[in-house]
């Protein structure tokens, strides 16, 4: 499977990694959540079910992660092999779900 994120998930995982950069004036919790991300998106693949919250009226998948402090939302396409993140959202907001 591979990893896909549609446009306003990327902008908001942007957005999210601004913020933090300007509110700590420096790069590492961004740095912090890359990395976060990359290993995020690594276990979707192996697993895309593991540890993960279905909603069937939203017909979405939520994992969190960084310590819960972030979560994500996205849909699996087995037929395309395909993991396509939804949303990405800091716990500060309002879930989804």
């Amino acid at each position: 499977m591979r990893v896909s994120w549609v446009i306003e998930a990327k902008r908001k995982y942007y957005d999210a990694l601004d913020y933090w950069e300007k509110h700590n004036g420096s790069f590492d919790y961004s740095f912090k959540i890359i990395q976060a991300v990359e290993a995020l998106e690594d276990e979707l693949v192996e697993n895309p079910y593991f540890l993960a919250a279905y909603s069937e009226i939203k017909d979405l998948y939520r994992k969190y992660f960084l310590n819960k402090r972030f979560v994500i939302y996205y849909k699996v396409y087995k037929e395309l092999n395909v993991i396509e993140i939804r949303d990405f959202r800091s716990n500060y907001q309002e879930p989804l779900f």
